[in-house]
C-alpha cells in the first residue's frame, strides 16, 4: 500500500482544503499520515494517523518565527519514526509549511499544493521562488493561479489544478444541524422566509452594504444571513439597514455545510484588492453547487469562469444595490434551471481522481 504523509503546519480543522484531502488520501486507499500542529473540531477523518506536534501560530513575531524551525525539525523527526520507502509520498500543504523545510524534500517524491498567489506578499512569493523547484510535482487551485506561477516561477510545465470542491458532501438539502439553538435559529427563519447565506469575511475592507441594502427590498420573501467572525462589529450597524438580517458566527468545517444546505440563494462575493482576489478560488461555490443552490457572485475572472460559464449563478458589481436586486429576481424567476445548472457545476469535477492523477503522475 503506497504511503502518504501529507505535512500542515497548523490546525487542519481550519481548512477545508486540507479536510478534502485528508478524506481524499484515505478513500483512495493510501496508508495516509498527516503531520500538523493540531487537529481540532468534529471532523474525522476515517483511516487516516494524524501526528499532532505543535508550534502553531502565535501573535508574538519572535515566537512565530521560532516555531518554523521548531515544527519543521519535530515533522522530520515524525516522519523518521513513520519511515519512508522508495513509493512513499510528501505532500506540503501551503507554502507556509513548506518554509519550515526548505529543499529538504528534494531527495523524496513529493508534491507542493500551494493554495494562494500572495500577489500581495512579496516575502512569500521569495519563500515559494525559493523552494518551489525542490518539488515533483506543484498543485494549484484554479487554472489561472497555475499560469501565473509559471510564470512568475520560471517553472517548464504548467502546475496541476485541483479546484477546491470537497472530497466529500452530504449533498441533501435542509439538514438538521447539530447545534440545538442554530437549528431553532434556522426553522424559525425557514418558517416564512427563504434564506440568501453570504459566508465569508465581515471585516471593514469587504463592502457588504449593497447586499444588506438590496437584501431589505424582499424582506417579505427572503431572509439575509450573513456568516463569519463579526471581528469589526459591523452586525449592529447592517441590522440599522435591515433589522431582519441573521448573524452566524464561525461554525468549524465540515458541521458549516448543514447550514449551508438550507440556503436558497448563496453569496460569494470578493474584491479587486489582489490578482489572488480576482482569480478566486473559493472552497463555497463547490459547497452551494453540491446542494444545488444557485449563486450570486462578484464580475472576477474565477467566478465569472465557474459560476456564471456554467449558468450556475449570476455575476455581477457587488457594489451596484440595483445589480444585486436585479440578480436576486433573474434567480427567483429562473430558479429551477439555476439550481440544475448549479449541480451539473458540481458534477463537472472528480475531485478524487484529480488527487490519485497527482500522486501517480510522479514518477
Amino acid at each position: 500500500m503506497k504511503k502518504v504523509i501529507i505535512i500542515s503546519k497548523g490546525d487542519i480543522n481550519q481548512s477545508p482544503t486540507i479536510n478534502n484531502y485528508l478524506s481524499s488520501f484515505s478513500s483512495l486507499g493510501f496508508d495516509t499520515h498527516c503531520i500538523c500542529s493540531i487537529s481540532t473540531g468534529n471532523a474525522n477523518f476515517e483511516g487516516v494517523k494524524i501526528h499532532e506536534i505543535g508550534f502553531g501560530g502565535s501573535r508574538n513575531p519572535l515566537i512565530k518565527l521560532r516555531n518554523y524551525n521548531r515544527f519543521g525539525k519535530a515533522a522530520i523527526k515524525t516522519i523518521n519514526q513513520i519511515g519512508v520507502d522508495s513509493e512513499t509520498i510528501i505532500w506540503i500543504a501551503r507554502i507556509d509549511t513548506a518554509i519550515c523545510f526548505g529543499n529538504r524534500f528534494k531527495s523524496y517524491k513529493s508534491i507542493l499544493s500551494l493554495h494562494e498567489l500572495h500577489d500581495e506578499y512579496p516575502i512569500w512569493k521569495y519563500v515559494t521562488k525559493r523552494v518551489i523547484s525542490s518539488y515533483d510535482t506543484i498543485v494549484y487551485n484554479e487554472i489561472n493561479r497555475a499560469n501565473i506561477a509559471r510564470v512568475w516561477y520560471k517553472l517548464s510545465t504548467t502546475p496541476l489544478v485541483i479546484p477546491n470542491k470537497p472530497n466529500t458532501h452530504p449533498l441533501k438539502r435542509n439538514i438538521t444541524l447539530k447545534d440545538e439553538k442554530l437549528q431553532k435559529t434556522i426553522s424559525e427563519v425557514k418558517k416564512e422566509k427563504k434564506i440568501i447565506l453570504y459566508q465569508g469575511s465581515l471585516l471593514k475592507d469587504r463592502n457588504i452594504d449593497p447586499l444588506v441594502k438590496a437584501s431589505s427590498k424582499f424582506s417579505d420573501e427572503y431572509v439575509l444571513v450573513l456568516m463569519g467572525k463579526d471581528s469589526d462589529n459591523r452586525i449592529n450597524d447592517f441590522r440599522k439597514i435591515n433589522p431582519d438580517i441573521v448573524h452566524i458566527p464561525w461554525v468549524t468545517p465540515p458541521d458549516h455545510l448543514y447550514i449551508t444546505s438550507h440556503a436558497h440563494i448563496g453569496v460569494a462575493f470578493y474584491d479587486f484588492d489582489c490578482l489572488n482576489s480576482i482569480y478566486c478560488a473559493p472552497n463555497k461555490i463547490w459547497e452551494y453547487s453540491g446542494f444545488g443552490i444557485p449563486m450570486i457572485g462578484q464580475n472576477i475572472p474565477g467566478l465569472i469562469n465557474t459560476v456564471e460559464a456554467n449558468r450556475a449563478g449570476l455575476c455581477i458589481d457587488i457594489d451596484d444595490e440595483n445589480e444585486i436586486v436585479s440578480a436576486i429576481n433573474s434567480i427567483n424567476n429562473n430558479y429551477q434551471e439555476y439550481a440544475d445548472n448549479s449541480s451539473t457545476f458540481y458534477n463537472s469535477v472528480d475531485f478524487k481522481a484529480k488527487v490519485k492523477h497527482a500522486i501517480e503522475d510522479i514518477n
